[in-house]
């Protein structure tokens, strides 16, 4: 166990969760002004779930994230990180609502509806998230919403605590840690020394470089002034089998798949509408650093490795285009990858808030896209003993003015595509053709099976 883990461990045993340097990033640009780093998962249940087991059912969920009962201590300086402190006037009432889907109860009705309670701020002082049974569905059925604050955990950890309680309906335990990798082989390990630090300053320096070029290149013109929080959210569905073979087939994974996919989308949206883009930036988080063997995986926190890339934008071939999305993960996920956004998150409480926020944004705004793949579970499960029918979890668009996330369940990959309507002039054009692109893709798999 690292220093830092072991020092991790006694501070949450002792009451003491000090924010990592990433879930302060993500608190600070949530405690801004323009924009809400807020995660949200949509559940469409089979039946109608009773409110009594609704609440049973969030008990259980707190008692295996102690997050979700604490509220967060802010430091008396900056030099110091905030910490979630236990609430001693924690509520569940406090989190949790029942509420009528706006409209005739469609399925739109019901992202619209979503995307509107996301946009509210949490109440401060208290435990950062709430839920949302919703019903008032037109066939009769309810659906599930939790919001929640990136600063608790990132997407996977979220996943592990709250897809185990779904399953199990009992008390979250932590997750298990990952198979050990063993120890890093000579291949594996970093370059040290003086010629390592040449090489990583080297690497730095290349990167601000890019950064600052990229700023200057925005994918959509910006709004001078954003004045709300609006988005608007899309869903779809393809079958994951085929999905998954066209990947493998083709020498990539799901994610490289998801990421032509919607880069194909992006550009025939450019097209459509007269921009000029040859090549796109796509802004990608993964779940750890590249190395993780002597890594334990922490069940709660942000972890994420953000990794960022071009894409030729008017490759035509669906299978080409995941064998060049494989090439340029390559180039920038590898073992002396950088942590950049780990960098920029511990100095960004040296930096004023208001200034820290707009660089932050401006950067983000350089990406044609954000995306997130989170494998999810092939078995059914279960919101107080109602099964979920589908499950959608939805990415915040923090600067950049489109977000897709996919999440797999059963045997379907739910992606959802989150948009900024101020920014995307038509997000209902875009959201159609990165869905057809989608579904065209699976389909690649039937057209040629085999073939690479």
């Amino acid at each position: 166990m690292t220093t830092t883990t072991a020092h991790q461990l006694r501070a949450t045993a002792s009451g003491m969760d000090i924010m990592s340097s990433k879930d302060h990033l993500t608190w600070r640009v949530e405690s801004g002004t323009r924009s809400k780093p807020i995660i949200v998962a949509v559940m469409f249940l089979e039946e109608r779930l009773p409110w009594e087991q609704f609440v049973a059912w969030h008990g259980h969920l707190c008692a295996g994230m102690p997050r979700m009962q604490a509220h967060v201590h802010e430091p008396p300086t900056a030099f110091r990180r905030p910490r979630w402190a236990p609430d001693p006037d924690f509520r569940l009432e406090h989190h949790l609502h029942h509420i009528t889907v706006d409209g005739k109860g469609t399925r739109r009705d019901v992202l619209d509806t979503a995307a509107t309670l996301a946009e509210i701020p949490f109440c401060q002082n208290r435990p950062p998230w709430n839920g949302y049974l919703i019903d008032g569905l037109d066939d009769g059925r309810c659906a599930y919403m939790l919001k929640i604050s990136h600063s608790i955990a990132d997407g996977v950890r979220l996943r592990e605590m709250f897809l185990r309680q779904a399953a199990a309906q009992q008390p979250a335990a932590p997750p298990a840690p990952p198979a050990a990798t063993g120890p890093a082989t000579a291949s594996q390990r970093r370059i040290t020394g003086p010629a390592g630090m040449a090489r990583r300053l080297r690497k730095a320096a290349q990167f601000v470089a890019r950064a600052l070029a990229d700023i200057r290149d925005r994918p959509y013109p910006v709004p001078p002034k954003k004045t709300r929080f609006a988005r608007r959210y899309y869903t779809t569905k393809v079958p994951t089998a085929p999905f998954k073979d066209v990947a493998v087939a083709n020498g990539g994974t799901v994610h490289d798949a998801l990421v032509a996919a919607v880069a194909h989308g992006c550009h025939r949206y450019h097209q459509a509408r007269g921009i000029q883009r040859p090549r796109l930036r796509v802004f990608s988080p993964y779940a750890r650093p590249p190395l993780t063997g002597q890594r334990p995986f922490a069940p709660m926190g942000n972890h994420w490795f953000i990794v960022r890339f071009t894409l030729r934008a008017d490759q035509s071939d669906a299978r080409r285009r995941i064998s060049e999305v494989r090439t340029a993960v390559q180039g920038a996920y590898h073992r002396d990858a950088a942590d950049w956004m780990g960098a920029v998150a511990r100095i960004s409480p040296l930096l004023p808030l208001r200034w820290f926020e707009a660089g932050f944004l401006r950067l983000c705004a350089s990406h044609d896209f954000g995306i997130s793949n989170m494998p999810g579970c092939r078995t059914p499960l279960s919101v107080g003993g109602v099964r979920a029918q589908e499950i959608y979890g939805i990415a915040p668009v923090m600067g950049f003015a489109v977000a897709v996330t996919l999440l797999s369940y059963r045997d379907h990959c739910h992606v959802t595509v989150n948009i900024d309507p101020d920014v995307i002039a038509d997000p209902d054009l875009l959201a159609q053709y990165i869905h057809e692109s989608l579904g065209d893709l699976a389909t690649t798999a039937e057209r040629h099976p085999g073939r690479t």
